[in-house]
């Protein structure tokens, strides 16, 4: 009777275990697809939006939206990063494990390319005024336009790959 006793409160843990890992893997795909649909949508809504408006609206947009963005999407990518993290320590043995390390494996990639590559444009861009901008500010944002659709290409396999995981 005793063995039965101490089967069920086994068989209760693992299912415990069970719900709040699967609620991570939830939350882990929500959270970076919701990044995701973030990133598309300013890559080829938002800034197409900005640069169809008149005189120099979509400049001070895009400085806008840069200042604003600027300061949420670092939480965001490094919070998706370490929720990534936490599935595939605590995985690990699932058979989905490697395709949430190449997804883990992909987000350390955009970090990289984010510090590298799009922060230092973003850094400058987001101060611009009409009366400050560089010559070549066209071409700085089209240069970020580029890296930008880069980096969505690469958090939406890593969001492909979470999802199959799961």
């Amino acid at each position: 009777m005793l063995d039965l006793a101490l089967l069920c409160q086994v068989s209760a843990l693992d299912f415990g275990v069970v719900v709040v890992l699967n609620a991570l893997e939830v939350f882990t795909v929500v959270v970076v697809g919701v990044m995701v649909g973030v990133e598309f949508a300013v890559a080829f809504v938002l800034n197409r939006i900005l640069d169809g408006l008149p005189d120099d609206s979509g400049q001070l947009g895009r400085a806008h939206g840069g200042r604003m963005l600027g300061a949420v999407m670092p939480v965001w990518y490094i919070g998706s990063l370490v929720l990534v993290a936490v599935w595939a320590v605590t995985g690990w043995r699932d058979p989905g494990a490697g395709l949430v390390v190449t997804a883990g494996a992909l987000l350390v990639l955009s970090v990289i390319m984010s510090i590298l590559l799009l922060v230092p444009i973003n850094n400058r861009s987001k101060t611009w005024t009409p009366e400050n901008r560089p010559a070549d500010w066209k071409q700085q944002i089209n240069r970020w336009d580029r890296f930008h659709y880069g980096r969505v290409a690469v958090i939406i396999a890593a969001f492909a790959l979470l999802a199959a995981a799961h």
